[in-house]
């Protein structure tokens, strides 16, 4: 079995190493004595999906005796992942180069806001400041000039997924080495498609600026409509019996035209005549409502248990278990590592790992 050393916190690591617990590795979050990961605070319930059949070990990494015990795991682990900002793990002397001293097979990733090097390297941040440095925010993006903040946090869970691409075609080729995902850039990446159109003198056409691509109300509720294949378009007229508007594609005055039409029918009728003419429409649903969601449901979605969006051979996989307490592992995984009890309590004395109850 790989095994994980997650040293992060929150969010972007917390999905990362999820996915690899799901995926059959062993993962150890490696956390501080005094608090850990807050978001066992934050979002109990966001911490326990994320956390759910890892382990957690409470070392402190400031003292000489927490570097050597961190580096007994490493000589024996074959995955360290963190989400400090850059220079803090040169620091503590727990970066790539010195692991890999340890362990030349080490896959080493990092997760950092804005790379490990330039003006911005240092800086604070969290997913809405790297989006808005790549773009997301451009205020020619929004239908009325005005940005505002996006409500999905794509640069933490997307640099996640990019973590677990990296750290798994390492780990295929039998190598160690040293992956970094960059925030910012991972917000590049969702970002392409405006990108290109902006820089071919276009404007970005999937943002709500035109009719065939947009949210409309409906009498009960609100709907989405993707029409942008000129077929899924006609469709769309003639579902309405507005044929005079197959010409008026990408004409911004035919929005309200188009939600005087829609506000006649509730969402489940529009939802109905719709998708009877091959239209990509779907509903807006409330988060509190996604159990009502047939789609959902028949996916196996019940609102209380982190759904693995991967099924792999027709089963989805997915850790069993609860999210660790703070250091609750650490005893099991220090005689593991082989040392003895006297050992252990003395090094609970000292503060070198979490006290012991």
């Amino acid at each position: 079995m790989y095994r994980v050393l997650d040293l992060t916190r929150l969010y972007p690591g917390g999905v990362a190493t999820r996915l690899l617990a799901d995926l059959g590795f062993d993962v150890i979050k490696v956390e501080d004595t005094e608090v850990g990961d807050y978001l066992r605070e934050i979002s109990p319930k966001l911490f326990e999906w994320l956390n759910a059949g890892k382990r957690s070990i409470a070392i402190n990494l400031k003292t000489n005796e927490g570097r050597e015990l961190f580096y007994k795991l490493v000589r024996d682990s074959h995955v360290v992942i963190e989400g400090f900002r850059p220079g803090v793990t040169k620091k503590l002397g727990i970066d790539y180069e010195t692991l890999r001293g340890i362990n030349n097979r080490i896959v080493y990733c990092s997760i950092n806001g804005y790379g490990e090097y330039g003006p911005y390297s240092g800086l604070p941040n969290h997913d809405i400041n790297t989006v808005s440095v790549a773009g997301l925010l451009d205020p020619n993006l929004f239908s009325d000039g005005v940005p505002r903040p996006l409500t999905v946090q794509v640069a933490d869970v997307g640099s996640a997924l990019l973590c677990v691409i990296g750290i798994l075609s390492l780990l295929l080729r039998g190598i160690g080495g040293r992956v970094e995902v960059s925030m910012m850039e991972t917000a590049l990446l969702f970002n392409t498609l405006n990108m290109a159109m902006t820089y071919e003198n276009a404007d970005p056409s999937l943002t709500g600026k035109y009719p065939f691509y947009n949210v409309y109300k409906c009498r009960d509720g609100y709907i989405t409509i993707g029409a942008i294949e000129i077929k899924f378009w006609q469709g769309l007229c003639r579902a309405l019996n507005r044929e005079d508007l197959i010409n008026r594609q990408f004409d911004k005055e035919a929005i309200s035209e188009l939600s005087k039409e829609l506000s006649k029918y509730t969402a489940a009728e529009a939802l109905r005549l719709l998708w009877s003419y091959d239209v990509p429409a779907a509903p807006i649903n409330s988060i509190k409502d996604f159990e009502k969601d047939p789609q959902l449901t028949a996916r196996g979605f019940n609102g209380k248990d982190f759904l693995n969006p991967l099924l792999i051979n027709g089963i989805r996989p997915g850790m069993r278990g609860r999210a660790p307490k703070l250091g609750e592992n650490t005893m099991e995984i220090l005689i593991e590592m082989g040392l003895p009890r006297d050992e252990i309590s003395k090094l609970a004395e000292l503060g070198v790992i979490i006290k012991l109850t």
